[in-house]
């Protein structure tokens, strides 16, 4: 009878030496599936961008100089900054100024290849805004060009339900640059660079991992009460 509690807490302890050892390599995969998930936008991304400056509403005083340039087959990496085309600020003429107030404008991102591969849901994405300020002659613009947090639509990177969307860089207001300033060989005057970032929005199928502290509480109480019967068992054939 001794000797089978004895071997009943040494196989009580075996069983929690057991799990810790199925916990631990659990525990790490977890965490390893958390990271290739928060990194999975990883690669080159080809997409399109379409979009206009509504000069219907709140341009004044002048002709509407700014314009949208739109880009075809960009390609991008997800990961980092997606560059979204530019505005670009034409010269007003001598002495003429251009007023814009809450003039709005779109930009609309179209993906369609991720990796080489195509996107079965692709999807679609608008970013909005408006305009406020002013063009005078050829090198004076004090506009802004001022974005909603965040893009309406979504898509997929990874071909299953759309699960990204895209949010412009923190607080991002752009001053438009006029056309005779910042001319040099990779920066054409009058071109502002729009850009923004890609942001998942995948909440399905995720299962938070347990805690490590938790795991390792459970695991250790179990361990303690198998060595202690253990030892008990061990120790009443001296004491008989």
């Amino acid at each position: 009878m001794r000797m089978t509690q004895g071997w009943t807490g040494l196989r009580t302890a075996v069983v929690a030496l057991g799990l810790l050892a199925w916990y631990a390599p659990g525990v790490e995969a977890s965490a390893t599936s958390s990271s290739a998930s928060s990194t999975s936008n990883d690669g080159l991304m080809t997409y399109n961008t379409t979009g206009n400056v509504n000069d219907n509403v709140g341009v004044t005083g002048g002709p509407n100089v700014i314009s949208y340039i739109s880009l075809s087959q960009a390609t991008s990496d997800p990961s980092s900054n997606v560059h979204m085309g530019y505005f670009k600020v034409a010269p007003d003429a001598a002495g003429v100024t251009t007023t814009y107030t809450n003039t709005p404008f779109n930009i609309v991102f179209s993906p369609s290849e991720f990796n080489g591969s195509t996107l079965s849901t692709p999807g679609a994405v608008t970013i909005s805004g408006v305009l406020n300020g002013k063009v005078t002659g050829s090198s004076q613009s004090d506009v802004v060009a001022t974005f909603n947090s965040t893009g309406a639509g979504s898509f997929s990177l990874s071909g299953g339900n759309p699960d990204s969307t895209l949010s412009m860089l923190q607080n991002q207001q752009l001053l438009l640059v006029p056309s005779s300033t910042g001319l040099t060989s990779v920066t054409p005057g009058g071109l502002t660079s729009v850009e923004t970032n890609v942001v998942s929005t995948a909440t399905v199928g995720e299962v938070p991992a347990p805690e490590p502290s938790t795991i390792a509480l459970f695991v250790s109480t179990i361990l303690g009460l198998g060595l202690r019967r253990y030892t008990q068992g061990r120790r009443r054939p001296y004491e008989a």
